[in-house]
């Protein structure tokens, strides 16, 4: 149901055009459905997933191994809001929600924006999911960790993939209680 809800909510939040109440035409493609469908799916999935004996590692996470432009791109030197505004905008929601694991790790004054955010999707989407899935994407291959070597991790810095750990789950208890108090409201 909540898949749902954030696709209708995305295709509606697209179809508006600035304050002004003009609406723009949708594209309902079976291309336009296809993209879409593919990108909630890449939201709902780990980079890197544990079966068994075996470790399964998403296109993502190939090509930050593979491709050093990339992997530059999507980890900045610095994480700033400008960066992850942008990414927001771009509909890259789980890059973006990287960023946001690392700027509450680094910005720890505006740390109740973060948890806001994350709050208001969360009414959306399952944040919760979505934050580990985020952080088995992109937690391995974050040149603060790992160095590529033969398009290989080696996982130099185990101490701030462990710190990072921790940050996303405190950010993810913050929206379990958040979900406890709206759940105690309504009863």
């Amino acid at each position: 149901m909540r898949k749902h809800f954030f696709f209708l909510a995305v295709i509606a939040a697209l179809s508006v055009n600035g304050f002004g109440q003009q609406l723009m035409k949708i594209d309902t493609s079976r291309q336009s459905v296809e993209h879409w469908q593919k990108w909630m799916t890449d939201l709902n999935e780990m980079g890197v997933e544990k079966k068994n004996d075996s470790f399964y590692v998403k296109e993502e996470v190939v090509k930050l191994l593979k491709d050093p432009a990339y992997r530059n791109a999507v980890y900045p030197a610095v994480y700033n809001w400008a960066a992850t505004v942008s990414l927001l905008k771009q509909m890259e929601l789980k890059k973006a929600f990287w960023h946001m694991i690392n700027l509450y790790q680094t910005d720890t004054a505006h740390r109740n924006i973060v948890i806001g955010t994350f709050i208001l999707y969360d009414s959306l989407m399952d944040m919760d999911k979505i934050l580990v899935n985020s952080f088995y994407t992109y937690a391995f291959t974050d040149p603060q960790v790992c160095r590529i070597k033969n398009n290989k991790p080696d996982i130099f810095r185990p101490d701030i993939l462990e710190q990072k750990l921790r940050t996303t789950k405190e950010i993810v208890g913050y929206i379990w209680m958040n979900r406890r108090a709206k759940a105690d409201k309504k009863q």
